[in-house]
């Protein structure tokens, strides 16, 4: 989970579920820059095709936005939230050519909030344009400088109007390129969030949907959020992607395996992903260790003698295949069993193994 909230702290929010091609094409060039390939389920060497295609010089311009950061395009795609219907691609230009330092304070206050203890009403109206919101944010955040903070260099040496139009240029450099992907991703997507607002017409509670869209996350209970704005994404899988925009609670969720068209026979990515789990004998001492109850990253990192970034990387995995739910913010985080993981790995092992279970779509 890639966690870019302020800290907050319960409460019934209403919940939306939208399908934005704004939100999508941002995270596909966060996907792009993104050195870390292996990280995602569409593969390396797809993304690395996908790099040729753009080109260098484009790269290297994507890459100049915030320092090189691919976190700062999951950042962005948070605006869709607030977007207009449909919240596509042509919206999301006309809001940053409306308001072009839209995306720059958003950034600005993503770096002030994890970085800095910032006051949240002072990031607040800093993302609505207050300038002494602004430009006391700058003054706390000029000391990261020297700390060699790409991004937070990189914004300060930026002003805001020259920020927006070379996110602008980034986009429309991105839109042939993802011209010819939006209906694999849109599509996907499209049949996800039918499902979720399905369930939501069905009475399913906000938390049982939220639990079953990010695969084990808690909404976070801040009494400030007053909705939960669920994104699906078909490019960052198999990462979940949380923050925060006044009183909004956005969750990037992964598109359910389910709505994504696979090759016949082929194991499902959810039960690669449950092996993969169990076959560590590191997250195997978790699991045993959450038996006895829930764990904070702390308390893992403990029961390892590893990183705490290495203690992480495990609970992620484990998340990531279903196998725990994670609540709280931030250090408060607590990581819990999520069912039976044995019979959870037989249930999915008999499901691929038993005969006849493609016959469909082999006919």
């Amino acid at each position: 989970m890639k966690d870019l909230r302020p800290t907050g702290g319960a409460h019934a929010p209403a919940l939306i579920v939208r399908a934005s091609a704004a939100a999508e094409l941002l995270r596909l060039i966060g996907v792009l820059v993104d050195t870390d390939q292996d990280e995602y389920d569409v593969g390396t060497e797809r993304i690395e095709s996908l790099r040729e295609r753009v080109g260098s010089a484009t790269l290297a311009q994507l890459q100049a936005l915030d320092g090189g950061s691919s976190v700062a395009f999951h950042v962005l795609s948070l605006l869709a939230a607030d977007l207009p219907d449909p919240a596509g691609v042509e919206e999301l230009v006309a809001a940053l050519e409306g308001d072009p330092g839209l995306g720059w304070r958003l950034l600005l206050v993503h770096h002030a909030t994890r970085e800095l203890p910032a006051n949240l009403s002072i990031a607040e109206a800093a993302v609505t344009g207050d300038t002494a919101a602004l430009e006391e944010i700058r003054t706390r955040l000029a000391p990261l400088a020297d700390r060699d903070a790409a991004g937070v260099v990189t914004l300060l040496e930026t002003t805001p109007e020259d920020h927006g139009r070379h996110l602008l240029e980034a986009i429309n450099a991105v839109r042939p390129l993802w011209e010819g992907l939006a209906h694999e991703a849109m599509e996907a997507i499209a049949r996800d969030v039918d499902a979720r607002r399905a369930q939501l017409q069905a009475g399913t509670s906000v938390r049982d949907i939220v639990l079953d869209a990010t695969n084990g996350y808690e909404p976070s209970g801040d009494p400030e959020v007053r909705r939960i704005v669920l994104l699906p994404s078909f490019w960052i899988r198999p990462w979940l992607v949380v923050g925060r925009r006044a009183d909004a609670e956005i969750l990037t969720t992964v598109v359910a395996e389910e709505f994504l068209v696979l090759p016949a026979r082929a194991p499902s990515p959810a039960l690669l992903k449950l092996f993969k789990a169990l076959g560590d004998e590191s997250r195997l001492k978790l699991l045993r260790r959450m038996s006895s109850g829930p764990v904070s990253l702390t308390e893992a990192t403990a029961e390892l003698d590893v990183a705490k970034a290495t203690a992480h990387h495990h609970l992620a995995i484990l998340r990531q295949a279903g196998l725990v739910t994670v609540s709280g913010e931030g250090r408060g985080s607590r990581y819990t069993l999520r069912g039976d993981p044995p019979q959870a790995a037989f249930e999915a092992l008999r499901a691929y193994l038993t005969p006849g279970r493609d016959a469909g779509a082999d006919a």
